[in-house]
């Protein structure tokens, strides 16, 4: 949070959420003498952030300085965090005229619902983009904004007017993204629920500082797990109009365009031209097939500044000579930009992505592929853009987060084994009972589904012998012993944390366990978690001695509920020992 006085002090700041909880931080305070702004009197800028807020959540706020609060109607002051997949903002830019049609578009702005922050395209105040223009021009005519949304902006050419744009760096508080030292402000990304926003200073790009502006933004995109990916700079790459000419624009075109359609960017939103231009999906400067990867750029340069001719392309899908300013709605895996007049009525309308929602299909337990599972039961949970590419987990314990995946179940965090696009395999937390809702969480959005915890679900995995994995060619022998591995025997006796393999130290189930093959009941010689394995159970039994040969049902009962039957060949002879082999891996 930024804000400036005119006497220095102790400046703090208070965010109250609406269940009375709240976060108090100290701002830092750095002078700035008229020597340097050329105002008449020196003022005191103070920046404070506050650290351990909700998201998605509306908090009002206070400002105080030596104890003093600035605003004196509390309570009038709110704001709202970043939410999830469901968030809106509001774009505009050459905006800095202080112009009547500037004052309306902000009154418009301000008056939008569900708005949570603000994107500036350049030129804030004209026609230098000093301190005083852009205390004139931008703070105090933006300020019903900037009081309640958090501003994320890039510099125009009119800011460098004045000595590089250090007024104007002067006066915002960019996110840290790893950024060189001599360009901190310039350009910058960070994330805002499932999308990925990217400032990039255009003015750099006849500069030597070009390369290592180009080669951190190809670096960060590529970084990024967020689905939307949105990037903001001052010069439009496709001008149709007055700046048809302008070698900034070239050079967006040639060295921008390239590293962000490489990257899967699916809005540029630019400005510079005094109007409104939004071209066709394009991919190389060509209109792109609807299948296919491509980027929408948009011009929003009608924030008050005098308007200035535009015209027509092959990319332009289209162009007009307006006031006006940007609603973008996000929601998931779909996008819907909307331009809005000076009277408040909608000038363009576009909606990208939403071809493939997110769902959860089923929830069902890994092996036998029923719904019932239990604590500690490994899951299959299908459906669709459920992540953005394959993701295996590479040892114990299991992550949270898989390729930007997470997963929860009553608001716990779920073990991840595997991801993909259609199929998630998972362990179902210990603790839990009853109903639950399961909440998945990716970069293309939000999806979720009941299920119920029972105290048991037997589900078989793999019958093992000495001589290995049972089955038709290995069958099993009267007299040797047996390991069923399952999942969904429940709790157990003793500390154990979920996604976390088991020790070597026996951990027995809390529930009674029997083993029945045909008619005939095995009493178990353990029964417990299998050792190297999150979600996995063991139960050692001894076939009997004197059992006939033949094709048995073997199933596992725990507290009274059968797991599905699995067929054993129990054989004495005639087809030979095979030789030992090593145990095999429990498919997870």
């Amino acid at each position: 949070m930024l804000w400036t006085t005119q006497e220095a002090g102790l400046g703090t700041v208070t965010a109250t959420a609406r269940d009375g909880s709240s976060f108090t931080a100290q701002a830092a305070m750095r002078a700035f003498q008229p020597s340097d702004t050329q105002l008449a009197s020196a003022f005191y800028q103070y920046q404070a952030e506050i650290t351990g807020l909700q998201p998605g959540t509306e908090y009002s706020y206070t400002v105080a300085v030596n104890g003093q609060n600035l605003v004196s109607d509390v309570g009038r002051l709110r704001f709202r965090t970043a939410p999830g997949h469901k968030f809106s903002f509001l774009a505009f830019g050459d905006s800095g005229a202080d112009s009547p049609e500037q004052q309306t578009l902000v009154q418009l702005m301000a008056a939008e619902q569900g708005v949570s922050m603000v994107v500036h395209v350049g030129d804030m105040a004209y026609p230098d983009g000093t301190f005083e223009q852009l205390q004139d021009a931008y703070f105090g005519v933006n300020f019903p904004l900037m009081q309640r949304l958090p501003f994320f902006s890039t510099p125009g050419n009119h800011e460098y007017n004045t000595n590089s744009a250090a007024p104007y760096l002067a006066g915002v508080a960019a996110p840290e993204s790893g950024v060189p030292a001599a360009d901190l402000g310039r350009y910058y990304s960070f994330n805002w629920g499932n999308a990925h926003f990217v400032s990039v200073d255009s003015n750099l790009l006849p500069t030597s500082r070009s390369a290592a502006m180009l080669a951190w933004l190809d670096a960060d995109l590529a970084a990024t797990d967020r689905y939307w990916r949105i990037v903001f700079l001052h010069h439009t790459p496709y001008p149709t109009g007055y700046h048809l000419n302008d070698p900034i624009c070239a050079a967006v075109q040639k060295l921008v365009n390239p590293i962000v359609e490489r990257h899967g960017v699916q809005l540029l939103l630019a400005g510079h031209e005094h109007g409104y231009e939004r071209t066709y999906p394009l991919a190389g400067g060509q209109l792109a097939n609807a299948s296919s990867p491509s980027t929408t750029y948009v011009v929003t340069g009608g924030g008050g500044g005098a308007l200035e001719t535009v015209g027509s392309f092959a990319q332009t899908a289209m162009s007009v000579q307006a006031f006006h300013y940007l609603r973008v709605d996000v929601n998931g895996t779909a996008l819907t930009l909307s331009a809005i007049g000076l009277d408040g009525g909608e000038i363009d309308q576009v909606t990208l992505g939403g071809a493939m929602p997110m769902a959860i299909h089923s929830v069902l337990s890994k092996g036998d592929y029923t719904p019932a599972v239990a604590p500690g039961s490994l899951v299959a949970i299908s459906g669709q853009n459920l992540a953005p590419a394959n993701a295996l987990s590479n040892g114990y314990p299991l992550p949270g987060t898989l390729s930007g995946v997470s997963l929860k179940a009553a608001g716990r965090s779920v073990p991840l084994v595997s991801v993909s696009p259609t199929l998630i395999h998972a362990q179902i937390p210990y603790g839990l009972s009853g109903p639950v809702t399961l909440e998945v969480s990716t970069p293309s959005g939000f999806a979720s589904a009941a299920i119920t915890v029972s105290a048991v679900a037997p589900s078989l995995l793999e019958i093992v012998s000495q001589n290995g994995l049972i089955s038709g060619a290995n069958p099993a022998r009267p007299g040797s012993g047996l390991s069923l591995y399952l999942t969904g025997l429940g709790e157990v006796l003793g500390p154990m944390e979920s996604g976390h393999a088991a020790s070597a130290a026996s951990i027995p189930v809390v529930s009674h366990v029997g083993v029945w093959l045909g008619d005939v009941c095995l009493e178990p010689r353990f029964t417990g978690l299998a050792q190297g394995y999150a979600g996995v159970y063991r139960v050692d039994v001894a076939i009997p001695q004197d059992l006939p040969d033949g094709v048995y049902a073997i199933r596992v009962v725990a507290g009274g509920v059968s797991s599905r039957p699995a067929n054993l060949d129990v054989v004495s002879h005639g087809r030979g020992d095979l030789n030992d082999r090593a145990r095999s891996k429990i498919r997870t």
